[in-house]
C-alpha cells in the first residue's frame, strides 16, 4: 500500500505556522500534516489532513508520522526562541539542534 504524499510542518501552532498552514491549504494540491506541542486552532484543524501534538524530540512520534506518510515537504518551524534560552540552554539545544538533527535523519 502507497503512503499518501503529504507536507509536514512542524510548530505549526506558532505565529508563522498559522499563516503558512492557511497559505498552503489554499494553493498546494499535498494535503499538510502538522506536528506541535499545542493542538492547532478549530480553524487551522479543518485545514490540514493530520495533526500530531507532541515534541519534535518523540522520535516514536516521528517514526510514525513516517510510517503512515510520504512526506514530500518539510517547513521546520519548532524551536523555543532566544529569550528561554537564557533561562534553560540545554532545553533550548536539545529541542533546537538535537529536534532539527532527528527530524532530518
Amino acid at each position: 500500500m502507497l503512503r499518501q504524499t503529504v507536507i509536514l510542518i512542524t510548530g505549526a501552532s506558532g505565529e508563522i505556522g498559522h499563516g503558512l498552514i492557511t497559505r498552503l491549504a489554499e494553493t498546494n494540491s499535498n494535503p499538510i500534516i502538522s506536528l506541535d506541542l499545542n493542538p492547532l486552532s478549530k480553524e487551522l484543524t479543518a485545514l490540514v489532513h493530520h495533526q500530531y501534538v507532541g515534541s519534535i524530540l518523540d522520535s516514536q512520534l516521528l517514526d510514525r508520522s513516517l510510517a503512515e506518510f510520504e512526506i514530500d515537504l518539510i517547513f521546520h518551524l519548532a524551536a523555543l526562541l532566544s529569550t528561554r534560552s537564557e533561562f534553560a540552554p540545554a532545553t533550548v539545544h536539545r529541542v533546537n539542534v538535537e529536534g532539527t538533527m532527528a527530524l532530518l535523519e
